[in-house]
């Protein structure tokens, strides 16, 4: 059976394809226009379309064009659960700003026999393509709806808890006219918790969580639970961190009068999800961009100061250049995060250390790369690879993760999204050399994480860049 991720990645490869075809239509269309309409203005022997503007020539380029308006303005990322009210909103917006690229980059050269021809060349395009490109998404988007409204489509579901709280949410999903998608594999009992749920559908405990989500294939779990002990809650959530499902529960009032709460469902069971970001689809992918960019950019603007330092670790220590290390990323996975070495060869021993400003295990050639944060330019190299992004809440291992969960049960939260190079608590707390620091920071990853935005994602970056100026990376 199929996981619920392998079925969203199989399901916006159709909507991929469906554009493709979509758009490569509405371009014929287009064309015929132009042929007809523009063209049969003027003298036949003027040759009104240079090469650039040839038909066949374009038949690669526009597709590709429109592929990348249709991933930046975030169509794809969500291609499982639509709302057919922001779909046909997110369609109209990028069509509309596609068409006018396209009008600046090929039509604005077209000769005309007045400018109206350019106002009439541009409503057509328009029109053309949000007819064809919408329709053929709402025609997909609607087959997927009918088929998860019917139960025909649907993924493995896992309540945590056997309370009433939990039993209540079964029959909600289980009395809806129209279905989710949730189909309720079973219970995961919780200790504390009385049973009000059948016996023949308790699966396991918490300890089992692990196995009961191999077995049953499971691609939502759902925490509700009882209990009002956030510790106890946090137990369950960070044993599904890393794991490949959705999390969510059920939130309080609280939670709605502080503003804590985005329902995009008016029908459904009222549960949030816990991974997910403030920061719209189209913004998640604008700051991948920017990391890309960026990155790239600077990898190749700072290249021969890399050669500089590679020479200089090289021949003032022993050991490799570069120092890997391994840390806890996105959803909890790890990888490990490139360094400049800026300590003397296999100094840290079987446990790990952390390091200080005045640390005898830095080398002189690393108390330079600290202090201007040098050490830090090969993760330009983990950003392109996806591993990190330019901001985000600073890696950490995961001897010292351990650690900061037992004292901050809700620290891996911060998993929800792509560790940073830098961070919001990289400025304003700087360099934590013990566990209780790495808490005192970690506010202002968490207040980072409430305020995700691309505009302040440029903030940090121009703070950390006054602070590499400065000298003041350690």
């Amino acid at each position: 059976m199929e996981t619920l991720s392998k079925k969203i990645r199989n399901l916006r490869l159709k909507y991929i394809i469906l554009d493709l075809i979509a758009v490569l239509l509405a371009w014929s269309l287009f064309f015929i226009f132009r042929r007809l309409e523009i063209e049969s203005t003027f003298i036949q022997e003027i040759q009104l379309f240079s090469p650039i503007y040839n038909f066949e020539k374009l038949l690669l380029g526009i597709p590709l064009y429109w592929l990348f308006v249709f991933w930046l303005s975030g169509y794809y990322n969500q291609p499982l659960r639509k709302s057919r009210v922001e779909e046909l909103w997110q369609t109209f917006i990028s069509i509309f700003l596609g068409c006018l690229g396209l009008f600046f980059i090929l039509l604005l050269d077209d000769p005309v026999v007045n400018y109206i021809d350019y106002y009439r060349s541009f409503i057509v395009l328009f029109l053309i393509y949000f007819v064809v490109v919408y329709l053929a998404r709402y025609t997909l988007t609607r087959i997927v709806t009918y088929n998860i409204h019917h139960r025909v489509w649907g993924f493995n579901t896992l309540i945590v808890g056997n309370g009433e709280k939990a039993m209540n949410l079964y029959q909600e999903f289980q009395n809806m006219k129209q279905s989710t998608g949730e189909i309720v594999k079973g219970f995961v009992t919780v200790e504390s918790e009385q049973s009000c749920v059948p016996n023949d559908m308790i699966l396991g405990s918490e300890n089992d969580l692990d196995e009961i989500i191999d077995r049953y294939n499971i691609g939502e779990v759902v925490v509700a639970t009882d209990s009002d002990d956030m510790n106890d809650f946090y137990e369950v959530v960070n044993r599904l961190v890393g794991r490949d499902v959705e999390v969510k529960i059920i939130p309080k009032l609280y939670d709605f009068l502080v503003g804590g709460v985005r329902v995009t469902s008016i029908y459904g069971a009222l549960l949030v999800d816990l991974f997910d970001v403030r920061l719209s689809e189209s913004g998640k992918n604008v700051k991948r961009l920017m990391d890309i960019m960026v990155s790239a950019l600077a990898l190749v603007l700072l290249s021969p100061l890399l050669l500089l330092v590679s020479l200089a670790v090289k021949f003032t220590s022993e050991g490799p250049v570069i120092y890997k290390q391994e840390r806890g990323g996105l959803k909890g996975k790890l990888f490990n995060i490139y360094k400049f070495r800026t300590m003397e060869n296999n100094s840290e021993g079987s446990v790990p250390q952390l390091s200080s400003a005045n640390d005898k295990r830095i080398t002189n050639v690393g108390r330079i790369l600290r202090k201007y944060r040098i050490d830090e330019i090969p993760q330009f190299v983990n950003v392109l690879k996806g591993d990190m992004s330019l901001v985000g809440p600073r890696p950490e291992r995961p001897y010292y993760e351990q650690q900061i969960a037992e004292k901050v049960p809700y620290f891996k939260v911060i998993h929800k999204v792509r560790p940073g190079i830098t961070s919001w608590g990289m400025v304003m707390y700087g360099y934590a050399n013990t566990v209780d620091k790495m808490i005192e920071r970690l506010k202002y990853d968490i207040i980072y994480l409430e305020n995700i935005s691309v505009t302040v994602d440029v903030k940090i970056l121009i703070y950390t860049i006054k602070t590499v100026l400065t000298g003041k990376g350690i």
